[in-house]
């Protein structure tokens, strides 16, 4: 199978990324972003830069969209949703 992604940053903090099958932006310093793409809609991503570890999750799927529920996924949840308000009140105050 043959994949295709391009980034392009278009202000600080701000990218656009185009693939074969989707586009979408997301806005966030390096490690915390959140975004919205037309394959899966709106999410939420925080990692550890440089260490390949990161948790995304999506938010409001729609009404019809499957919804699955473990211990993993809330935890996952949780941590993205945390680290994303702790470092964008930092990214804002600074």
């Amino acid at each position: 199978m043959i994949r295709f992604r391009r980034r392009v940053k278009i202000l600080p903090g701000v990218q656009l990324t185009l693939g074969m099958r989707s586009a979408g932006i997301s806005v966030g310093p390096r490690g915390l972003h959140v975004g919205y793409n037309t394959h899966h809609g709106a999410y939420a991503s925080a990692g550890l830069p440089g260490s390949g570890l990161y948790g995304l999750t999506y938010l409001d799927r729609g009404e019809g969209a499957r919804v699955t529920h473990s211990a993993a996924g809330a935890f996952v949840t949780t941590f993205v949703i945390t680290v994303m308000v702790v470092l964008i009140i930092g990214y804002v105050a600074k």
